[in-house]
């Protein structure tokens, strides 16, 4: 199969007038034929998803999950299910699953009714949930306030089962050290509510399973769908009911709302009011189905192969319809932005349709797409601008914007910048894209100099760096090679490592001098650290030479190495995303000192993040390193730690490196080592004083915080500090490259039409975007006032270092509007119950030899009945089935 993609070809809809501005602009540019690979699930996929940094995690129903870099290269596979492992037990089947990004967990529901909580770092099993009433069919999770979430599944019952969970991270440690059933801890769903910090509640919502579910934020409602017509759709609200009336017959029944009796084991699920939920009726149900908040939108497809367009506030009829697919619709996503809608049928053709004429734009066979097989799972990637589908393979279906449209974006790339860095001799800016594209910026007016692009194709640039001579460029990919370059001319010099056929993700690289010799270090995905000799231009290095003197069975690092950073001489820093931090010996090839472990760096309140995304040396404090904290690392926990290196190791200092508890994965230091620089995923930037923190023994205070304001909208990729001229320089995955002064100032962003002039402030930028707007001013400053100068000014570099001068930063007055900062992180009752005896169950064969989900639903034995046949009385029922009142 081909991995790489094509020319993209430009398809058009259906036209049935003449060729105009407007149309020209709809056109739909997609890479034929996909790009597909092979992949090694020998069961069904169930689910595709996202991580963070944009790599795809496949589930397949057997419980082997695999992660896939962008390119679809295998980065690493795991099965989940330790009991199919034994071939004395009874397999376990996946029904579903769902992830929850910011408490780094992966979430399966499997058909013998359990909850399980993997730990996405290293896919260890935290704990399980047993005994739910039902198969959870269809999960899903959303982050609803400030450690607050809920986590939500559609049974095969019609049942929606709601668990809102607040005190997140201390519930989950909770959970994980419970009373161990078969060497997993596990808790029951009866007691889950302890403690008052979850509540459970269950609706009986649908006549048949549930085909999907969903909560919505926005409108603080859950949206579910299943093949029943009468209940095709419905929205409906998440506990208790919006009936003024009902809510007092409730108080005096039960003397308050959260003293309420909850459903009991056993016993029916109650209706929801009429006045609490909307139901959508359409022919053959609803399979699939999306929400558009912004576009006050929803889309609907199943079994009767139409699409149908909802007001969502109007049930009774649908406002649009969109006809043309040949197999039942699986699979529908809205994209606002764009205004469109994506939509995949069961024969794998993909159509596009403009949202507002409701008209196709595209329609891709699977003929040309080359995607063939029995569909099982679907994802569209915003930032990929991709659909990815699961088949017997895994493929992806690029789309691109119109050349129209990306001319008037205001970003510095077209895809999201992952890595910057600022040449001294020339003061020029560097940075790449995802798309492997350098271009190359002055500091000075912002303007562009030159561009060019890389030689790994489509595999990305995932880090850069300069030699020490500052004339070339190292660079390390997904696809594994290292590479380096000739910047002012955009050749490639010399390759150190070619591309592997597995994704050895290079994450860092960095030069060092060792006894006047030069050597490239590498570290990545394999869990090895390579080193290469420097030779001259055009001669290449010798592959993985480092393998052979850090190479350790079992490996020092259990997962993937994230950092690296050098102490000069001899002393060499690893950290990883399970929260491993070594110090190595580069004479010797040992490990000098063991650092980070959850053991010794306790996990910040609210996320077990193990996850390092980086370390830095001091070399300043140098003299002073058998007394002073040299080595500092951004994680686990998402903290900042100052570690000593020496005697073994020692924590000298620890605080958190977000308020907003989102992980730092970019720092930098200034010139003189006395001012730490930080960027999060959420795009904020934060300046600490460090000049005189954990300098002679371990810290109880924190270091004064001088700055912090919003600089992206998303994750910060790269924090580069100017010395020369006090700025800070940041890249971002929102495609944007932008520079600032230390005082949060907005210089410009690279690649917008209006330049600049360092030296003069009036013509830096004084317009922010309307995320950034909202968002922006300072955070609480820890130092105290009375400590405080006058905030000083950008500085040409004739005038003299003043790397000093930022110690005298001015707070600033503005304040952080929290509520937008609670938006952003959107994005993303006791209940007694008496003890259930399970009937037996009926072994069921393996038909076709694959076992879908609804092969695994439980079937049991009739029971005898008595030859009288008694009429039945409808009244004592407390839930009459015939009684439907919408």
């Amino acid at each position: 199969m081909s991995n790489a993609f094509p020319k993209p070809k430009e398809i058009v809809g259906y036209p049935d007038k003449e060729e105009s501005s407007s149309f020209s602009a709809r056109r739909v540019l997609v890479h034929l034929p996909a790009q597909v690979t092979e992949i090694p699930h020998r069961e069904a996929i169930l689910k595709v998803a996202s991580m963070p940094d944009n790599s795809l995690l496949a589930v397949g129903q057997d419980g082997l999950v695999s992660l896939w870099s962008p390119e679809l290269k295998l980065k690493k596979i795991r099965s989940v299910l330790e009991e199919n492992k034994q071939p004395s037990r009874t397999p376990k089947w996946i029904a579903d699953t769902t992830l929850m990004p910011q408490y780094n967990k992966l979430v399966i529901g499997t058909c013998d009714r359990e909850l399980r909580l993997y730990d996405l770092s290293n896919f260890g099993l935290y704990f399980q949930i047993t005994g739910l009433e039902s198969m959870p069919l269809q999960l899903d999770y959303s982050y609803k306030d400030k450690d607050e979430c809920i986590l939500l599944y559609g049974d095969d019952q019609g049942c929606v089962n709601i668990i809102v969970i607040t005190r997140v991270g201390e519930t989950l440690r909770n959970w994980s050290k419970s009373q161990p059933v078969e060497g997993i801890p596990s808790v029951s769903i009866e007691a889950i509510t302890e403690g008052g910090a979850v509540s459970y509640t269950r609706w009986k919502v649908h006549n048949d399973w549930v085909t999907k579910i969903k909560y919505c934020h926005s409108i603080q409602s859950v949206i579910s769908s299943s093949n029943d017509e009468d209940t095709s759709l419905v929205i409906g609200t998440v506990t208790g009911t919006k009936n003024v009336l009902q809510r007092l017959k409730e108080m005096s029944d039960a003397g308050s709302v959260k003293d309420r009796p909850h459903l009991q084991t056993g016993s029916s699920a109650p209706h929801r009011l009429s006045s609490d939920e909307s139901v959508f009726k359409a022919y053959k149900g609803v399979k699939t189905f999306d929400f558009s908040r912004e576009s006050n939108l929803l889309v609907t497809g199943g079994l009767d192969r139409a699409i149908r367009l909802w007001n969502p506030y109007i049930p009774g009829w649908p406002i649009g319809l969109l006809q043309g697919h040949n197999a039942p619709v699986s699979f529908l996503h809205i994209s606002t932005e764009e205004s469109r809608i994506y939509s995949v049928s069961t024969d794998n053709n993909v159509m596009v349709w403009d949202m507002e004429d409701q008209i196709c734009l595209a329609s891709i066979i699977s003929r040309a797409s080359q995607i063939r097989g029995e569909l099982s799972a679907c994802y569209f990637s915003e930032e990929l601008g991709a659909i990815c589908i699961a088949t017997d393979t895994l493929a992806l279906l690029q789309f691109r914007h119109n050349k129209t449209e990306l001319s008037n974006a205001s970003t510095s790339h077209k895809r999201p910048v992952l890595c910057c860095r600022y040449i001294k001799q020339f003061q020029h800016v560097i940075s790449c894209c995802e798309g492997s594209v350098f271009k190359v910026w002055d500091l000075i007016t912002g303007a562009p100099v030159f561009e060019f692009s890389g030689v790994q194709a489509k595999a990305a640039v995932t880090c850069m760096t300069l030699d020490i001579s500052g004339k070339r460029l190292i660079t390390g990919s997904r696809d594994g090679s290292v590479r380096k370059w000739d910047y002012s001319s955009g050749q490639c010099v010399s390759v150190l490592r070619h591309a592997s056929n597995i994704a050895d993700e290079v994450n860092s690289c960095i030069q060092v001098e060792i006894h006047s010799n030069r050597y490239i270090i590498s570290v990545g995905c394999d869990r090895r650290i390579s080193i290469f000799p420097d030779h001259q231009d055009g001669a290449n290095g010798i592959e993985d030479l480092g393998s052979q003197w850090l190479h350790q069975e079992p490996s020092p690092h259990r997962e993937e190495i994230v950092s690296v950073s050098l102490w000069p001489p001899s002393l060499l820093a690893t950290s990883s995303c399970a929260g491993e931090l070594l110090v190595w010996n580069l004479i010797s090839g040992n490990v000098f000192t063991r650092l980070g472990s959850a053991d010794t760096a306790p996990l910040r309140e609210g996320t077990d993040d193990l996850n390092i995304c980086s370390v830095l040396f001091i070399p300043s404090r140098g003299p002073n390193q058998k007394t002073a904290a040299s080595l500092v690392a951004s994680g686990p926990g998402g903290c900042i730690h100052f570690w000593n290196i020496f005697g073994g190791g020692k924590l000298f200092g620890q605080f958190s490196g977000s308020p907003q508890k989102a992980t730092v994965v970019a720092l930098t230091l200034s010139g003189d080592d006395t001012l730490l620089f930080a960027g999060d995923r959420l795009g904020f930037v934060y300046i600490w004083n460090i000049q005189d923190y954990a300098q002679n023994a371990p810290e109880t205070t924190l270091p004064p915080l001088l700055h912090s304001w919003r600089a992206h909208t998303c994750n910060i990729t790269s924090v580069e500090f100017i010395p020369e001229w006090q700025l800070l320089l940041t890249s971002s995955r929102d495609c944007q490259l932008r520079l600032w002064s230390c005082q949060g100032e907005l210089i410009g962003m690279f690649g917008e039409n209006e330049h600049w002039d360092v030296n003069e402030k009036e013509s830096w930028s004084r317009e922010l975007t309307e995320e950034l707007r909202t968002a922006s001013g300072d955070l609480p400053v820890q130092e105290p006032a009375s400590s405080r100068p006058e905030s000083p000014t950008t500085s040409n570099p004739a005038d003299g270092d003043s790397g000093n001068q930022l110690n005298t930063c001015q707070e600033s007055t503005s304040s952080t509007n929290e509520l937008a900062i609670e938006e952003e992180l959107e994005l993303y009752q006791y209940n007694p119950r008496v003890q259930r005896v399970h009937l037996k169950q009926v072994e069921i064969p393996q038909v076709c030899g694959r076992l879908m989900t609804f092969h695994s639903l439980h079937c049991h034995e009739l029971a005898d009945v008595h030859n009288a046949i008694h009429k039945p009385c409808p009244a004592a029922e407390l839930n009459d089935p015939y009684d439907f009142s919408f």
